[in-house]
């Protein structure tokens, strides 16, 4: 019984002159007459969902503790995170420096180095 020679595994696509090597596909503009078209860098501004909730750790006194947790227990619908956020944002409206920009470098400083400030 005579049987066909086995085909050696890989023949048939080391014969093909089509595939790139791993050369060209790491440098691809290695082997093209033209350079390819590399797009420009955007510089867009980075796109922050400030409604987030975000953790957000600080310190109180205990009596101030003691208090919120009275009230979330006592009144009805209180959040704890609501309060604080309504409390923060009426003292920062009457500080005109929370109201500024930062500038663009400490923006991106911190949008790099703070994992929380990172979109999700």
């Amino acid at each position: 019984m005579n049987r066909p020679a086995k085909k050696r595994f890989g023949e048939s696509t080391l014969s093909q002159p089509s595939t790139p090597t791993p050369d060209q596909l790491m440098f691809p503009s290695l082997n093209a007459a033209v350079p390819p078209e590399v797009p420009a860098p955007s510089v867009a501004e980075p796109v922050l969902d400030k409604d987030r909730w975000v953790a957000f750790g600080s310190y109180t006194r205990l009596g101030t503790y003691l208090q919120l947790k009275q009230a979330e227990f006592w009144e009805p619908g209180f959040e704890i995170r609501e309060f604080v956020e309504q409390a923060l944002q009426a003292a920062l409206a009457q500080l005109p420096s929370a109201q500024k920009e930062l500038p663009p470098h400490v923006l991106d400083k911190l949008l790099k180095t703070n994992r929380k400030l990172s979109p999700k």
